[in-house]
């Protein structure tokens, strides 16, 4: 396996689902709400402003901030399941659910790999 490959692996499954738990244990208020959107924009934005650079560095850049994205959203969308959901158990698949959810990049990256 590449060191690439390794470093992002590593990022996707330890990285993505840590970062996630510690945004789920947040309170679910609206600010979180805000802050966690406001930061998907700016790592969004971030992503595009790196994408015409040249270079490994940049391109490297560019996913990362790309993958942070991902992971911010679905820790958006887990915020506001769980202020919507009462009971215990919902709740609990819910941060299930989005802590398996940051994973999914990896395989995009996995088949386009193997298209190549």
């Amino acid at each position: 396996m590449e060191t690439n490959t390794l470093i992002a692996f590593v990022v996707n499954f330890a990285g993505g689902p840590a970062l996630c738990a510690l945004l789920l244990r947040l309170p679910t208020r609206l600010w979180v709400l805000i802050l966690l959107a406001l930061g998907v924009i700016a790592a969004a934005a971030v992503a595009i402003w790196l994408q015409p650079r040249t270079g490994p560095t940049s391109l490297m850049g560019s996913l990362l901030t790309l993958w942070l994205a991902w992971v911010l959203a679905v820790a958006l969308m887990a915020q506001a399941l769980r202020r919507r959901i009462a009971h215990p158990v919902p709740r609990r698949w819910v941060t299930i659910i989005a802590l398996l959810a940051t994973t999914l990049p990896w395989f995009g990256l996995a088949t386009a790999r193997m298209m190549v």
